[in-house]
């Protein structure tokens, strides 16, 4: 059984989404092969909170049970340079490398090209002979260091040449394959219709072109009959604008497919002399743009069933939320995510977790523990929705998976780390029946939260449990020291520590679905009086006693710590700050009924502040800090309600 990873920046883009449709349609039906398709940003990146964090999935897939890795280069080049982007990559460079647009010039890596010389020759000679267009411009890309950016704008200059064409350096726009930086370009050009003195511009892409039809027509400039257009991708914005894009069409899923094709060669003929790239056809498609009529209603017709299908895909999000709903334990989860998993278009999912959980900043970087253990595995072809509290670690720089139990599992899956914020706890690979890739990391973004929120649950459900069993078991075996380090010996809350670890993360998982709360920071009343007077042992009674009432007012979901002597904490997501008074007088009836109850021989009350998060405000020392804030300013209100 071979396994391939397939590298990609974002799945969320058309261009990118394509070419793993093809790599998906040549494999699918394989039964000698696993892939892993993997989206990575790149490291320290600055678009979204914790997208950096997807790097992790580089350093998980440089296991040595990767045979193989397809790189979709031209998906980085907007980000890194290819000098930069060699050197991300090279860790992969002794196994064996299909890099798709880009030849990293490096022994034994392999690449994907589309010459356009051919195609741009036509089209040049399309526009002199059919239009009359002697005045030809050119949109490049050469902003950033692409090798496709380069190709496209040298096929352009040779086919001007090869037509008795002058070329014009200050006709030629430079842009960054991006739709905003081609406006960019044009408005710091062009403020009139008169600044324009040719008939016509090819551009490097279709976003770039769309930007041109745009601006032009805002300055007064009829195209086509001014003006003729020309775009590169045949992307679906293409047919989508007014007017429609003349294109070229380079076949972009052929590409996923013919790189798939030549990488499975690569693995099963071994010794054979391959050629160092594959080349793949080109077509010119004529529209509106260029002053033609636009036949290619089969182009349209895909368009428009991809718009429909998008109302599928949102009940697969819908779908998804009602495992959230009735999700608290990873058991639970199993059993859940099993249910549903016909929609989600999932059929099988694997989670491994670290030893420890990893936490990485922006800055920093990740380095690969040396194991992990198999956590979860839902198969619904075999009926299994398994939670393994234990299992066998296994050495990841080896293996990513049990490779017995994965033995007879080909197909294709998405690879994933699962994390919260700025934390690591490992990584899930998911079966995927569906190739909507954007909507699928958009799930996988979801199911992983939930994993991790059952996780930290369950984690804490087991910890108590062993509190709750420790005098019996401490004769009997040794106690494991990082649960007691988290729970305060005398009330069996969480202490500092604990709360402070596990609140955080409910603060994290409560902004990312979409969930404001309250953090709460109390305290006991006089207790300083008690000891005093009643002397210490009461004190603690005092302080057990508080640690009730807390119980007794809030939800089993809640997050409820001692953080120290008197003061408590509590994180309660989705509750609304209009509940605090009821809440208030809540404490004090229970107080007095715990107090009635125990035969207390000192006045048991507690006062309690509250601070909002959100997702401006979800630092919780901040916000403990403006609850307690709060707290003094109720202390003198409760007081004065406490002697009347």
């Amino acid at each position: 059984m071979y396994n391939v990873a397939v590298l990609v920046h974002n799945f969320a883009v058309e261009y990118a989404d394509q070419i793993l449709h093809g790599i998906y349609r040549y494999f699918s039906d394989k039964k000698d092969v696993r892939v892993f398709f993997a989206q990575t940003r790149t490291p320290h990146i600055i678009d979204g909170l914790y997208d950096y964090q997807c790097w992790a999935s580089v350093e998980y897939l440089t296991s040595k049970v990767i045979d193989e890795v397809i790189i979709v280069s031209n998906t980085y080049c907007l980000y890194r340079s290819r000098d930069e982007l060699k050197e991300l990559f090279r860790p992969f460079f002794s196994k064996k490398v299909i890099s798709i647009g880009m030849d990293f010039d490096e022994p034994g890596v392999y690449y994907t090209t589309a010459y356009c010389d051919s195609v741009y020759d036509e089209i040049v000679g399309h526009l002199k002979n059919e239009h009359g267009c002697t005045k030809i411009a050119f949109f490049s890309a050469n902003k950033i260091q692409s090798q496709e950016a380069e190709e496209r704008f040298k096929a352009f200059k040779n086919a001007l040449k090869k037509h008795n064409l002058e070329f014009h350096e200050e006709w030629v726009l430079n842009g960054a394959f991006t739709r905003s930086s081609a406006r960019a370009e044009l408005e710091s050009k062009y403020h009139k219709k008169e600044d324009i003195e040719y008939e016509a511009i090819i551009c490097a892409n279709d976003l770039m072109g769309m930007a041109v039809l745009d601006y032009f027509s805002e300055l007064g400039i009829k195209i086509p009959s001014e003006m003729k257009v020309f775009g590169f991708d045949n992307t679906s914005h293409s047919i989508l604008c007014v007017p429609t894009l003349a294109t070229v069409d380079q076949s972009i899923e052929e590409q996923g497919y013919a790189a798939a094709e030549f990488g499975m060669r690569l693995l099963k003929e071994e010794g054979t002399d391959f050629p160092k790239f594959v080349n793949t056809e080109l077509k010119s498609v004529y529209r509106r743009s260029c002053g033609c009529e636009d036949f290619l209603e089969q182009k349209k017709r895909d368009v428009f069933n991809a718009a429909v299908s998008h109302y599928e895909e949102v009940r697969r999000v819908g779908n998804l939320f009602d495992v959230i709903k009735g999700t608290s334990s990873l058991s639970d989860f199993a059993e859940s995510f099993k249910s549903i998993v016909d929609t989600s278009g999932f059929s099988k999912l694997v989670v491994f977790v670290l030893r420890e959980p990893v936490t990485v900043m922006r800055e920093g970087t990740f380095n690969m523990p040396d194991e992990a253990r198999l956590l979860l595995r839902v198969d619904t072809k075999n009926g299994d929705a398994d939670y393994f509290e234990e299992s066998e670690y296994i050495n990841i720089k080896e293996s990513l998976f049990n490779r017995e139990r994965m033995q007879s599992n080909p197909g294709c899956y998405i690879f994933q780390p699962v994390i919260m914020g700025t934390v690591q706890y490992g990584y899930l690979f998911c079966k995927a029946e569906r190739t909507d890739f954007g909507m699928n990391s958009i799930l996988l973004k979801v199911i992983t939260s939930v994993i991790v929120q059952a996780y930290d649950y369950t984690m804490t459900v087991n910890q108590k449990r062993l509190l709750e069993t420790m005098n019996k078991e401490l004769k009997e075996r040794n106690y494991d020291l990082s649960i007691s380090s988290k729970t305060d010996e005398l009330t069996h809350l969480l202490n500092r520590r604990g709360f402070m670890e596990y609140g955080q993360k409910l603060i994290f998982f409560s902004d990312d679905v979409d969930t404001n709360g309250i953090v709460f920071f109390a305290d006991l009343d006089c207790l300083k009086t008690i000891n005093d007077k009643y002397g210490h042992e009461n004190g603690d009674k005092a302080i057990i006693a508080a640690a009730e009432v807390l119980r007794k007012t809030f939800r089993k979901i809640d997050i409820i710590g001692r953080l120290g002597g008197d003061e408590f904490g509590v994180i309660a997501s989705g509750m609304d700050i209009a509940f605090l008074d009821k809440l208030r007088e809540k404490i004090d009836n229970i107080c007095v009924e715990i107090s009635e109850r125990n035969n207390l021989i000192f006045k048991l009350s507690m006062s309690i502040g509250a601070a909002r998060f959100s997702p401006e405000y979800k630092d919780l020392n901040e916000l403990l800090m403006m609850a307690d804030q709060d707290l003094y300013e109720q202390k003198k209100i409760h007081h004065a309600r406490i002697k009347n």
